[in-house]
Formats: C-alpha cells, sequence, structure tokens
C-alpha cells in the first residue's frame, strides 16, 4: 500500500491487487452501505494514521475507490472538516470547523457568456456573494465570495472557463473601482442568471 498527501485533509492511496485482498475489499464492487467495505476502509485508514499524522477517526469521511486495471484500486479519502469534540462525541453532534473563504474573479467579451456561466452556477446552487461589473472595454466581470479552498478554485469552477476567463483578484481589485461600473452587488449570480 504506497499512498500521497495531497493536502492536510485529503490523501491518495493506492492498494495492490494484493492489499486489496489484505483487506478484504473487492474494488470493483465495494459500497460504502456494506458493512464488509466499511471495515476494509477502516481497517486501511486505521494502517495509514500508523504511518502518517493523517488522522481521519475524528471527522466525517468523504472515500472515492476507483478500480485499477491491475486488480488493485486508488482510494482518496477527504476530511470533510466535521470533527467531534470529547464532550460532543457523548451528545453526537457535531462541531463544524471553521472554513476557508476564497475570491474569484471571471470577465466575459459577451453579456451571453456572463448569462450562460450565472445560470450554470445558479443550477449549481452557488452560495456565496456575487457582484457583476461592466468595465471601459465592455467586458463583464463577475466577482464570486464563497467558502472553499482558494487552491481548488480553478477546479471547482472550470465550467466557467467554457464562457470567459479567470482574472487575477489583485489585478482586478485594482483596476475595476477606477475602470468599471458595477451593475449588481451580493446575488449578482441570481439576477443575471435570469435574464
Amino acid at each position: 500500500m504506497d499512498f500521497i498527501r495531497i493536502g492536510t485533509n485529503k490523501l491518495k492511496i493506492m492498494l495492490t491487487r494484493e492489499d486489496a485482498a489484505h483487506y478484504a475489499l473487492c474494488p470493483d464492487t465495494a459500497d460504502n452501505t456494506d458493512t464488509k467495505t466499511r471495515r476494509a476502509f477502516r481497517a486501511i485508514l486505521t494502517d495509514i494514521k500508523a504511518r502518517t499524522d493523517f488522522d481521519a477517526a475524528e471527522d466525517k469521511v468523504y472515500i472515492q475507490i476507483f478500480p485499477s486495471r491491475e486488480g488493485g484500486c486508488e482510494l482518496f479519502v477527504t476530511k470533510m472538516g466535521v470533527s467531534l469534540s470529547p464532550k460532543q462525541a457523548t451528545t453526537g453532534k457535531a462541531e463544524r470547523t471553521p472554513k476557508k473563504r476564497r475570491e474569484l474573479i471571471f470577465y466575459f467579451t459577451s453579456l451571453e457568456g456572463l448569462v450562460a456561466a450565472c445560470r450554470r452556477l445558479f443550477l449549481a446552487k452557488f452560495k456565496g456573494e456575487s457582484r457583476v461589473w461592466l468595465d471601459d472595454l465592455g467586458r463583464y466581470w463577475l466577482h464570486l465570495l464563497e467558502e472553499g479552498d482558494p487552491l481548488t478554485a480553478r477546479h471547482d469552477h472550470a465550467c466557467l472557463l467554457e464562457y470567459g476567463y479567470m482574472e487575477n483578484r489583485d489585478n482586478a481589485a485594482l483596476m475595476l473601482p477606477e475602470h468599471g461600473k458595477m451593475l449588481a452587488c451580493g446575488n449578482a449570480v441570481q439576477v443575471f442568471s435570469q435574464l
């Protein structure tokens, strides 16, 4: 069994066919509702904890499993940021750890591109603040403020790159107040998704 630490809350685990057999994990039919699969995941995470400081015992985890051609599999384990304190462990109520905030800026060369992007966000149930600006060159700017890891922002909103371009937040913050006009503030995604 090999593993790669992707971040403080994410781990990639590679299991060979022999490793999967050792943990009684069948990658092709693994089902998280099955007791056998859940035991296998617990055993794997216990062994990982012994080899690294990645401890998922106190957190809720999200596990993705991808079978490999050789009969093994790859697991992606993400701690979801919900941990139980000793007091809450007895009551069964979880306390959320504070989430990071991130700002993203996209610009679009047409109103149609902006509207399409806002519709995608609206249908994906975007939860955050949003603003739309129009600059001196006729470009539309979408400013998003939401909870999430800044390092995964581009990946999380890759669908918006079909319609526009991602811009450096600091550059836009300097340019827009001087060369732009705010068209909507707070709920711009909702407003422009209805056009």
